[in-house]
Parts: C-alpha cells; sequence; structure tokens
C-alpha cells in the first residue's frame, strides 16, 4: 500500500469512527433529554456534536475525492471534460441530482448543457462509475472504487 492509498484509509477509518461516536452521542442525548435532572447537559452535548460533525465531513471529502482519482485516471474519462468535471463534482459535494450536476459542471467549465450532462450521467452510471439514488428526485453518487 503506498503512501496515498495508506493515507486515504486512515482518513476512511477516522470518518466511520467519528460516525459511531456521533451515533453514540445521539443515544446519550435521548437518554439527558428524557430524565430532568440532566437538563442542562443537553446544550454541552449539542456543542459536541457539532464540533465532531466539523471534522467528519472534510473527512468525508477527502475520501470521495481519493475515490474521485481511481477514475479520473481512467482513459475514457481522462479524455473526456464533462465527465471529469461530473466525476469531481460528486466527489466534492456528495450524492446530487442531474441539475445541480450541471450547476457545478458549469462553475468548472463555463457553461453546461443539461441535456449533454444528463447523458454523460446515465453513461457514468451505466459503466459502474456513479449509482443511482432512487427517490422524489434522483441523486447520482460516486461508486466506491476498491
Amino acid at each position: 500500500m503506498n503512501k496515498n492509498e495508506n493515507a486515504g484509509s486512515s482518513a476512511e477509518q477516522l470518518s466511520k469512527k467519528l460516525d459511531q461516536i456521533l451515533r453514540r452521542l445521539d443515544l446519550l442525548e435521548e437518554l439527558i433529554l428524557g430524565k430532568p435532572e440532566y437538563e442542562g447537559l443537553a446544550a454541552s452535548l449539542r456543542l459536541t456534536k457539532m464540533g465532531i460533525s466539523m471534522y467528519g465531513e472534510p473527512l468525508k471529502i477527502a475520501s470521495r475525492l481519493k475515490n474521485a482519482e481511481k477514475y479520473l485516471g481512467q482513459k475514457p474519462i481522462a479524455q473526456d471534460d464533462i465527465s471529469r468535471c461530473i466525476v469531481q463534482a460528486a466527489a466534492m459535494k456528495g450524492p446530487l441530482n442531474v441539475s445541480a450536476i450541471t450547476r457545478q459542471v458549469a462553475s468548472m467549465r463555463g457553461k453546461a448543457s443539461r441535456r449533454i450532462v444528463r447523458d454523460r450521467v446515465k453513461k457514468l452510471a451505466q459503466q459502474g462509475v456513479l449509482s443511482k439514488i432512487e427517490g422524489r428526485v434522483p441523486k447520482y453518487e460516486l461508486v466506491e472504487k476498491g
């Protein structure tokens, strides 16, 4: 494992540990809110959760960027500016719908056609680069590449 892979995996491990801590703090909050004698602790607990979550988000972004590097080196994506921008947007922002991806691509390139972005998103999903998250408005996220 080279230095970059090791850094990516340790960021991922740290992010998972922070998520576990946040889940435990959620449980503590439920217990505290149910008992009036601990009422004064609720504000401190919320501040602690907020502080921990501030560290967690940059770690998740770093992990997604590390994952994106693996896709950006592939020839079809490396040669297509729009696909490259889509992968970068998904890495930086997490799950996005086609309109949000189009806005991100436009901010990177100066212009973007929603139709072309939508077609590339579908192509990247078929190639296994993006996965579709079903919902009222479908979103797309990078597939974790091992």
